[in-house]
């Protein structure tokens, strides 16, 4: 899938360019957020299957203002059909370029691994001086209604950020569960889900890293059973971390942190997002 987003000037709003998508993605009608354009990614399949590989190509033009979301969990299946047979791993690689003045923000569903997945996320992201970008992820360790936590097989994921023509984040995560125990000291300890928010725009202070982390105390406190925490990156970056046991408990913390650093750095009231 290959899409882009430019700004007619003269009615003061963003617009879908022409785009190419093929089965099973496609976007579905955009909606209006209070000048900026709502754009949902639909999955015709029942998710990712053992070789499938999805990419995603965006471009933000010079002045857009795009939320980007997808309908429901991305659901990534077993990478074998039967017990010994050679893995076929399934992946996504997604690319977004932010040309100057574009302010976008990437906010997917969960990720869910079932049993047996192999899984390999790839973003590189390529940022104008004076672009914003919000992107988060939840990473779910099965469908533990049935009995699955972390039997999958394997997940990395990998992603890149520049600005201005300056690598400022690089980020690797692999989580092999079958090789060795991570729900422990010096691993997960007793969490299950992560969640992440990212934010990349060169308006960020120390003063908001510090501001985060103290509000993050009241959003998740430690009789909640989670665990937060926010980081300043080396340059115009910061990410929001969140670890617990139930999406919804780590949707509420980022939820929380997304609509405090919209009102802080660019004067937006919260967005309510229509599911």
């Amino acid at each position: 899938m290959s899409a882009g987003f430019t700004r007619d000037a003269g009615r003061g709003v963003t617009r879908l360019e022409p785009h190419y998508q093929t089965y099973p993605l496609k976007i579905a009608k955009t909606f209006d957020f209070g000048g900026q354009l709502g754009v949902y990614l639909m999955d015709a399949s029942p998710g990712i299957i053992a070789g499938d590989r999805y990419e995603l190509d965006f471009r933000f033009g010079e002045g857009t203002k795009v939320f980007l979301t997808n309908q429901s969990y991305t659901k990534v299946h077993p990478s074998r059909r039967v017990e010994g047979e050679e893995l076929r791993p399934g992946g996504q690689r997604q690319r977004l370029i932010l040309e100057n003045g574009a302010y976008a923000e990437v906010m997917p569903e969960p990720l869910m691994l079932y049993k047996d997945a192999h899984f390999s996320s790839e973003t590189d992201i390529g940022m104008a001086a004076g672009s914003s970008l919000f992107l988060s992820e939840i990473v779910c360790p099965g469908r533990t209604h049935r009995g699955e936590l972390f039997q999958y097989d394997t997940y990395r994921n990998r992603m890149e950020v520049t600005y201005d023509g300056e690598l400022i984040f690089s980020a690797r995560q692999r989580v092999v569960p079958g090789r060795r125990r991570f729900q422990g000291l010096g691993g997960w300890d007793r969490y299950t889900h992560l969640g992440s928010l990212y934010l990349f725009t060169g308006r960020l202070t120390a003063e908001h890293g510090e501001l985060l982390r103290e509000r993050l105390e009241a959003w998740a406190p430690s009789s909640s059973g989670l665990w937060a925490g926010a980081s300043l990156g080396y340059k115009h970056a910061v990410t929001v971390s969140v670890m617990g046991e139930r999406v919804y408990q780590i949707q509420r913390v980022l939820e929380e942190a997304w609509a405090l650093l919209r009102r802080e750095l660019f004067e937006l009231a919260p967005l309510a997002v229509p599911k």
